[in-house]
């Protein structure tokens, strides 16, 4: 009985583990443009989900709104072949285009991005 309880705990342990592992994550830098202001550096962040047709983004704009949301692919869009929305902690909204190098895949492979805030601002990058 032990012996099957040891081996659940790291059948358990390594499943985690592989989904960890298997979820890429990265920073994708770019430019924010304020409708009166110089461009600013802004980083945008994702973390694909275990599957990767979906997965997380993250971003804190200079003066300091964080926005999350969520992406999904959608590998036969015309304009976008992932698309995702943002919401800002102090109401703002992001949506966020890509268009990808490889449009199967996701963002790991690169691309470039345009995200649209409410406020009228602009982030856009390639990656």
């Amino acid at each position: 009985m032990l012996k099957r309880a040891t081996t659940a705990r790291l059948t358990a342990a390594a499943i985690v583990l592989g989904a960890m592992v298997g979820c890429a994550s990265a920073p994708i830098a770019g430019r924010l443009t304020l409708p009166g202001q110089e461009p600013d550096r802004v980083i945008l962040s994702y973390r694909s989900s275990l599957l990767g047709g979906s997965g997380k983004l993250w971003t804190t704009l200079p003066a300091g709104e964080r926005f999350t949301g969520t992406y999904v692919l959608q590998p036969g869009g015309r304009d976008a072949h992932m698309t995702g929305t943002l919401a800002g902690d102090r109401g703002g909204v992001m949506v966020c285009r890509f268009r990808l190098n490889e449009p199967g895949v996701g963002p790991d492979k690169g691309g470039t991005v345009r995200c649209d805030l409410s406020t009228g601002g602009v982030f856009d990058a390639s990656f």
